[in-house]
């Protein structure tokens, strides 16, 4: 593209005063010329953009509603075939196999075959067989999802009405549709209201004797139900109108039915020119004061004759008492097209920008022409045209039909890297077509030159001058002579060798990922889910389809902190792989732990478009290693036991003599002493007893006895032990009660050392309630026979209203030697915890109901 610039001083020179003068007094003047040609462009552009508005709304309105009446309207026409077609069936079957030799109707074989008719098409209220006397000799009702068949004492005479008085004199190629309206019985409409179109055809037998009519009620509020679901987007404004133009459906449910239910509700009164239009065509659209009304007519005769006519043979003849149907969708003006006053309010900031950027171009215009007026710019531009087909990159080459080569472009000559005389006028097929697809080949040049129609696209593997094979996709056109006759093929090639490899590469890679043994999860920027494969299905219990588009979050547990899924997300930000372990749930509820990978994938900026995660299913080995945890803990305890038991036989004997002989001394030195020297010896004896319970704490920890099993009736013991409790409980003021909804709770166990047990639990709650500061003092002991994880267990509760405990003390709490009082050796829970396991049982604290600290004691119970 060339410029060519010509210009031209101006002569004339003013002054900066005199320039600035004269470029305001014109600039004013000539302002208006430019302005208002521009502010008219504006208007019309406005008003044309206004107008396009409306024409595009209003063909896309229009457009919609004839395809969703279209689509009404077939519904209609599917439900009323599928009736006909049923009836046309039944009474085939009924004239060739349902009556003997004499005559007489097969009752119990066509009893059987319309109740499995009846119950399989859920379509028909009723299905029967009524003679020519108008007797019923099968009626089958279907009611609640359940067919039926009538005993014959119920059947019923059908002489009179109208529809066997239609139907009996019907030639065998005939049927009979009755009007769709309300079913009516006793002379009173049915409630609630049941919809009904009857189908009858007449039955004769081998012998082409008219036996009688077999009729169908069909089910109109199936056939109304698939109407509305079909056309549930505009469910709003869609309306199904007999000839009559009362309702068969509407938006509104008060207007249907205006005939039966004899309420004057009928579209012509609401909309009387639509409807004068409506009744003279079969299908159209029309715009009134009232809005926009699409309608086509349904006429179930029309549905009929087609139906009963396909297969061929001579058309049925359809004797109809049912009037026509129309489907008309209504909208009103609101919703049809924008308002002007809606457009301007929508568009008026882009106008008045618009305006103002005009005011201000228009100045700038103007001051412009104004220095430059009497200079001109003149720009010359040239453009080349260059040839489609020698200069395209992509290969062309022109075949004959003898599959000759006539011409090849440039980019071909270099692909195949002959000179282009080796190339013209060789056999395609010879010389380019690997010998695994020449025939194919052939055949389509075979077919050539009959003029037959060939393949737009075929991909061939094509041999180069070095040897090579190199895979090419091409496209074909054919190429005429004057005479309008073939004369050869034209293609149009890429060379895709190097796609294809790359496909079969990202397929084997898709095999990986399918068949891997790992999870692996697809997400996009935004953390939403793109691809899981089917090992993630094995594992969660989710299928793809319920969890593409979700966030992960979905499998959380709970048991992972925010801060845990902050340090991740801060992580893959800063373009590293976050490693670490998921304690997740499964669909059906039970936790795993994944160990997983999660890393950010980039494209060629470097900007992240997704994150992949391969995750491992590690809840077996961390089970496993709890395990192995829990056995090296029992090892250590053993160990520390063994030492313990070694230390407490060796304090036994070292100390436990020596104790004697002070505590003996001390006792006789004690029979004469002074006040003072009294209270001494007293503490002493104390402190001796002290001294003599840790050594026994010790021993009963380190070398438990070994329990002596006899029935124990736990009411008894718990109410034995409060007992000796009850001057302490008394002087602390504290309020005990007692509660066992059973009368014997008994276990098979060690009555000393469960009574151990819950001293030990009773006088700590006591403990835990001398405090001055706790001013309700309660004490709660309950028993009782409970299920835990389906199995019978004894519970025993013993709750307090002291202070409570922290949560990191409850887990330390049962710790040999751990203890939060001043005194004690914190053997006294430990030794609770051993004599529950020893009795197959367990013990733990926690927090109760009403603010109570309570202890719980499980036990196997045992039958006295």
């Amino acid at each position: 593209m060339y410029f060519v610039s010509n210009g031209q001083m101006d002569k004339t020179a003013l002054t900066s005063s005199q320039s600035k003068e004269y470029s305001s007094i014109n600039g004013i003047r000539y302002f208006p010329f430019v302005f208002l040609p521009f502010a008219f462009l504006l208007l019309v552009a406005s008003v044309v953009h206004y107008y396009s508005i409306v024409r595009t709304e209003r063909v896309t309105i229009d457009t919609q509603e004839i395809l969703n009446v279209g689509l009404a309207r077939s519904s209609l026409n599917t439900d009323l075939a599928t009736g006909l077609s049923d009836l046309k069936f039944l009474a085939n079957y009924f004239s060739n196999q349902g009556f003997d030799a004499s005559g007489d109707i097969r009752h119990e074989e066509m009893v059987s075959l319309l109740l499995a008719f009846s119950q399989q098409k859920g379509l028909f209220d009723q299905v029967r067989f009524i003679d020519i006397r108008g007797n019923e000799k099968i009626r089958i009702n279907y009611k609640n999802g359940h067919a039926e068949s009538i005993p014959c004492d119920d059947m019923q005479n059908k002489k009179d009405r109208y529809y066997f008085t239609n139907a009996i004199n019907l030639k065998p190629e005939e049927v009979y549709i009755s009007r769709f309206d309300l079913n009516i019985e006793n002379g009173e409409v049915e409630q609630p209201l049941k919809p009904v179109i009857r189908f009858a055809m007449s039955i004769s037998d081998q012998n082409n004797i008219k036996r009688g009519i077999i009729v169908l009620n069909y089910l109109g509020e199936k056939m109304l139900k698939n109407f509305v679901r079909n056309t549930i987007n505009v469910s709003d404004h869609i309306h199904l109108v007999n000839s009559n133009g009362y309702w068969l459906h509407s938006p509104r449910e008060d207007h249907a039915w205006g005939f039966v239910l004899s309420h004057n509700h009928r579209f012509p009164i609401l909309y009387p020119r639509a409807w004068l239009e409506i009744k003279r065509r079969l299908a159209g659209q029309i715009r009134t004061d009232k809005g926009l009304f699409s309608f086509e007519r349904v006429t179930p005769l029309s549905v009929a004759n087609q139906r009963l006519t396909i297969g061929g043979g001579a058309v049925p003849k359809v004797v109809d008492d049912a009037e026509y149907w129309y489907v008309i969708s209504h909208i009103t003006p609101d919703n049809d097209v924008p308002s002007l006053w809606r457009f301007l309010v929508q568009n008026s900031p882009l106008y008045l920008s618009m305006l103002v950027l005009i005011i201000i171009g228009t100045w700038l215009l103007t001051m412009s022409r104004l220095r430059h007026r009497r200079a001109e710019m003149v720009n010359e531009y040239e453009r080349r045209f260059r040839n489609a087909l020698e200069n395209m990159t992509l290969l062309s080459i022109s075949l004959d039909v003898n599959a000759k080569v006539s011409f090849c472009n440039d980019a071909f000559v270099e692909f195949c890297g002959w000179k282009r005389e080796d190339i013209i006028q060789k056999d395609w097929s010879e010389q380019f077509v690997v010998a695994q697809q020449r025939d194919q080949i052939n055949q389509i040049f075979a077919g050539l030159k009959l003029e037959r129609s060939i393949p737009e696209e075929i991909e061939t593997e094509i041999m180069i001058s070095d040897g090579r094979h190199r895979l090419v996709s091409w496209h074909n056109t054919l190429t005429f002579d004057g005479d309008g006759h073939v004369t050869g093929i034209t293609a149009i090639g890429e060379d895709i060798t190097e796609k294809r490899q790359n496909e079969n590469q990202v397929r084997k890679l898709s095999k990986v990922v399918e068949q891997s043994p790992s999870t692996v999860m697809l997400t996009d920027r935004f953390g939403l889910i793109e691809y899981v494969n089917p090992k993630f299905s094995e594992v969660t219990g989710y299928t793809s389809e319920e969890v593409v588009g979700l966030n992960p979050r979905f499998l959380k547990s709970g048991e992972t902190s925010d801060a845990a899924y902050g340090k991740l997300w801060e992580t893959l930000q800063q373009g590293n792989v976050w490693q670490g372990e998921f304690h997740n749930r499964r669909k059906n509820g039970e936790l795993y732990w994944e160990s997983a990978a999660i890393s950010a994938l980039r494209d060629d900026n470097g900007q992240t478009t997704n994150y992949i995660a391969v995750k491992e299913d590690i809840t077996e080995r961390k089970r496993l290693q709890a395990e192995l945890e829990q056995r090296q803990k029992e090892m250590v305890r053993n160990q520390a036991l063994t030492a313990m038991g070694r230390m407490a036989g060796e304090i036994a004997h070292d100390l436990r003599n020596p104790l004697s002989s002070v505590k003996m001394a001390m006792q006789i030195l004690g029979r004469q002493v002074t006040d003072e020297q009294k209270e001494l010896k007293e503490i002493g004896l104390g402190q001796v007893s002290y001294m003599e319970n840790i050594i026994t704490d010790m021993l009963a920890y380190a070398r438990p006895d070994s329990i002596k099993s006899e029935y124990v009736d736990i009411n008894q013991l718990l109410e034995i032990i409060l007992k000796g409790y009850e001057k302490k409980l008394s002087s602390l003021n504290i309020n005990v009660e007692f509660k066992s909804p059973q009368k014997f709770l008994v276990v098979t166990g060690d009555p000393d050392k469960l009574q151990r047990l819950f001293s030990n639990l009773i006088s700590n709650a006591i403990q835990a309630l001398n405090h001055e500061e706790i001013v309700d003092r309660r004490l709660l002991v309950s028993a009782s026979l409970d299920k835990e994880d389906e199995l019978s267990v004894l519970k025993i509760l013993i709750c307090d209203s002291g202070a409570g405990l922290g949560e990191n003390e409850v887990d330390k709490l049962f710790e040999p030697f751990f203890t939060t009082q001043a005194k004690g050796t914190g053997l006294g829970l430990a030794i609770v915890r051993q004599i529950a396991e020893q009795h197959g049982g367990s013990v733990d604290l926690a927090r109760g109901e009403n603010s109570l600290t309570c202890a719980r004691v499980i036990l196997p119970p045992s039958e006295p």
